[in-house]
């Protein structure tokens, strides 16, 4: 399985949009939440954009953006029909390897208590911070390499 992660481009944003809405919408309605459009496209054009691709498909896109010591993790969508396949166990170790190559300590986000992906992040090193229900925040430390 070929996998890359490219930068974004403009002309990605509404699928990217389209992406982080349907694989969300369950999860904000269960906690009273609603699609903000103008919010994700100002985290859009404040962040570092990337999409995942696997054998020349768009399957998955994420946001990072650079603290001063710490990288955040802002989004990370697999295309509902990818998930399961390592994709994004995949996208997570580029992502915290770009993060080390960038000399930060460590890797920062935010998810929801009830998401299926805080086992994911807790395969992958990721330990909680703190608890703001609905939400948890998790780092992992990263090693310099």
């Amino acid at each position: 399985m070929e996998l890359s992660l490219c930068p974004a481009r403009q002309s990605d944003r509404d699928w990217a949009a389209a992406l982080v809405r349907a694989n969300m919408r369950e999860a904000y309605e269960r906690h009273g939440l609603s699609w903000q459009p103008e919010a994700f496209q100002a985290d859009w054009a404040a962040g570092e954009n990337h999409l995942l691709w696997c054998e020349g498909a768009r399957v998955g896109y994420l946001r990072l953006h650079d603290g001063e010591d710490i990288g955040y993790l802002q989004d990370l969508q697999i295309v509902a029909g990818r998930r399961g396949a390592g994709l994004g166990a995949w996208a997570l170790e580029a992502v915290k390897a770009r993060v080390r190559e960038r000399r930060l300590e460590a890797l920062r986000l935010k998810v929801f208590a009830d998401s299926p992906a805080l086992r994911l992040y807790r395969r992958h090193g990721f330990v909680t911070l703190l608890h703001a229900l609905p939400l948890i925040g998790m780092e992992c430390r990263l090693a310099a390499g």
